[in-house]
Order: structure tokens, then sequence, then C-alpha cells
């Protein structure tokens, strides 16, 4: 299991599965979150591109990859959180396995955790943002 930080043209949601094969080095996704109870045939695929095409960093990402694909003939990947970059393209964190086996795991495990984790993240992100708006509001009434 690898931490790897991949861009993307696509905005890829929590938990989104990716897929690179090995012997063409093709770039799949899912449009389903990862699920602990479901087996990998019965995700559906979208094309994403060449893996050469997630390299953020340059120097470090193609080593590593070259490296987890010869070990396996496919490996996974689960997209942990996002942050759109200043020219528009768009950086997941995501967690890479070398196989399904360990996905399985990671998704009954390690993965409900980080959910309601995230959810509770985003809860308070939003609170704080309606609170920031309401003293504007009140500071734009009150400068009037």
């Amino acid at each position: 299991m690898k931490k790897v930080i991949v861009s993307t043209k696509e905005n890829l949601d929590y938990g989104t599965l990716i897929w690179i094969y090995a012997n063409n080095r093709k770039v799949y996704r899912s449009s389903k979150s990862i699920d602990s109870e479901m087996p990998f045939h019965h995700y559906d695929s979208h094309y994403m591109g060449m893996m050469e095409e997630l390299y953020r960093d340059q120097e470090k990402h193609p080593l590593l990859f070259k490296q987890m694909i010869e070990e396996s003939n496919r490996i996974f990947g689960v997209c942990l959180n996002k942050r759109r970059n200043e020219d528009g393209s768009r950086d997941m964190k995501v967690l890479f396995f070398s196989d399904w086996d360990s996905v399985q795991d990671f998704a009954e495990d390690t993965y409900p955790k980080l959910v309601k984790a995230e959810v509770k993240r985003r809860k308070e992100a939003k609170q704080k943002w309606l609170e920031r708006g309401k003293l504007f509001s009140e500071k734009k009434k009150m400068s009037q």
C-alpha cells in the first residue's frame, strides 16, 4: 500500500476505485465508491488515460508506478481526498494496492472509519463557512 498524489482531468469522488493494467498502462476508474462486499468484476469502468498522465511529480512517481506494476498485472487505487490547483487541474491523494485482496481488506477495515472522519470534517468545514458568512452579513448590515 502506497500513498501517491496524482493529477487528473476528472473530478473523482472520495472512495473512487482506480486501476491500472500493467500490460498496456491504461488507467480506468469506477463511478462507484469502493465497497467491501462487491467483487471487482461488478465495478463499471471508465477509461481515464495512460498511466504517464497521472504523474504529478515527474521525478518520483514514474519509478514508483513502475515498481508496483512489475509486482502485479494490475494495481488498484482508492481516492482519499482531492484539491483543485490554480491552473484548474485536480490533485488526488490515492492509496494504491498491488492486489484486490488488499483493497477488500482496506474497504472492510479502514475505509468505513475514514468515511466517517471525512463526513465529520466536511460538516465542520460547512459550519465554519456558514458562521463566517453570518459574521460577514452582520458586519455589512452594521456598516449600512
